[in-house]
């Protein structure tokens, strides 16, 4: 499955990283943008590349014949009636999401003509270097997005059943080693994967015990049959 770092070191990379942002505004502020937009630049693709970590395809000749092959799974995506609802959802959270990013500046305003003045005011009782205060400001300010925009989010998906799905829509293969979805990425089968069939929406899932958002659809009108060469290369029906 796509690994993700784990929470406590996601945690410790944005608390690093708003003490970092607010060292160089308070410090070379000509130079704040360009060092933004470098530093995320990069910090995508590091995650890019290690949420796609071991979906890389092996060599075909070290896995031998496929034990099951679906070609068409849009077929057996037209049975499933909840599809396009599930879909439809999942678009609209995200867009709820992306549009939170608009929040920023009225969370600008609010800072800028209350929180800021304030926090700087307090610091500057103790200390009248103009870097430690910019510094404490600009700080204040990254912690007061981040702590406001986490908890918009949280209250926005709460209770909310989206779940990140990996749709085999050209087709995928199942080897004992694992499963090629779309001739382009591998889902090794390890002890954290199991599966949990659907006959009556034609899939069966690929879910990951450790991480509950990432699930892997495999539609197919033979779902008896996956679930069967699934549990021949020792994967587990996922306990409900």
């Amino acid at each position: 499955m796509m690994s993700q770092p784990p929470r406590k070191i996601m945690w410790l990379v944005q608390a690093l990283s708003m003490i970092l942002f607010a060292l160089v505004s308070a410090v070379v502020p000509q130079w704040a943008f360009a060092f933004f937009l470098i530093y995320f630049i990069v910090f995508m693709a590091v995650m890019f590349k290690l949420t796609s970590k071991g979906m890389k395809p092996p060599p075909k000749s070290e896995l031998g014949s496929p034990v099951f092959k679906e070609s068409n799974p849009v077929n057996a995506m037209m049975y499933d009636k909840y599809l396009n609802a599930e879909l439809k959802k999942q678009m609209t959270m995200m867009m709820l999401n992306f549009m939170l990013l608009f929040f920023v500046f009225i969370l600008w305003s609010i800072y800028q003509a209350y929180i800021g003045p304030l926090i700087v005011s307090i610091v500057a009782g103790y200390t009248e270097n103009e870097i430690l205060l910019r510094f404490t400001y600009f700080l204040g300010m990254y912690a007061f997005f981040f702590g406001v925009m986490q908890g918009l989010r949280f209250l926005l998906f709460r209770g909310s059943d989206m779940q990140t799905f990996l749709f085999a829509r050209m087709g995928f293969e199942v080897y004992r080693k694992g499963v090629m979805i779309d001739n382009r990425q591998f889902i090794t089968f390890n002890e954290d994967i199991c599966f949990a069939p659907d006959p009556d929406r034609k899939f069966v899932e690929l879910r990951s015990r450790s991480n509950k958002s990432m699930r892997i659809r495999l539609y197919t009108l033979e779902t008896g049959k996956l679930a069967d060469k699934l549990g021949e290369a020792g994967v587990s029906e996922c306990q409900v």
